[in-house]
């Protein structure tokens, strides 16, 4: 069915699969180089790209307050204008043109990081590396770290260990400027839809978000 190509097995082909490949080789290299167990690995690669991508990272946090200090004179002009959009627009370019304001300068760094974290998810979820490797509760990276059932219910404590991080880091980042109250309140909350979506993916995918948190 496959042509007998691993990528397509291994879900590596297409765009993210580049940055899929690159990454499994990475984690592999430094278990066989450092003799680390693969969930150090992870935690390894982990905290190298988000050193590596700390100066976008800084940059989008920096971009957003700017925009968040001058939000009062951004929104006199949206209210003094509100019934002429393209003076609106044109007046708040020219108010952004002045005070070097970037409107895309919060979210450039971060799409320029997707394809790695693509990669990185499509990478553990199909390296069979992982399988059986523990780490901590966890028996198998591979899986959920499920450690016990309440009511058939399974309890697996890193997604809810990752949900806690998400909601923190929710708090303390900067949300834009421009978003009204109903998108800021779907952003503060978004943690718990994730938790909910990777509550039963593998420990090692959980382990790489939890530590990027």
């Amino acid at each position: 069915t496959y042509g007998n190509s691993i990528d397509s097995v291994m879900g590596f082909d297409g765009f993210f699969g580049f940055f899929a490949k690159i990454l499994l080789w990475a984690m592999s290299s430094i278990h066989s180089s450092f003799g680390l167990g693969y969930a150090l690995c992870i935690i390894v690669i982990t905290i190298i790209i988000k050193i590596l991508f700390w100066p976008l990272t800084r940059a989008s946090t920096i971009s957003m307050k700017r925009m968040a200090a001058y939000q009062p004179q951004m929104a006199e002009i949206r209210e003094k204008y509100k019934d002429d959009k393209e003076k609106q627009n044109k007046r708040m370019m020219e108010f952004m043109r002045e005070y070097k304001i970037n409107p895309m300068g919060g979210c450039l760094p971060i799409l320029i990081q997707i394809p790695v974290f693509f990669g990185f998810f499509t990478m553990l979820r199909s390296a069979v590396e992982l399988r059986g490797a523990e780490f901590l509760w966890a028996c198998d990276l591979s899986q959920s770290d499920t450690v016990a059932h309440i009511a058939g219910f399974p309890i697996n404590p890193l997604p809810m260990i990752m949900g806690v991080t998400m909601l923190l880091q929710a708090r303390i980042t900067p949300v834009s400027p421009t978003a009204d109250a109903n998108t800021q309140k779907i952003m503060m909350y978004m943690p718990l839809m994730f938790i909910v979506i990777l509550y039963n993916f593998s420990a090692g995918l959980t382990l790489c978000w939890t530590v990027q948190n």
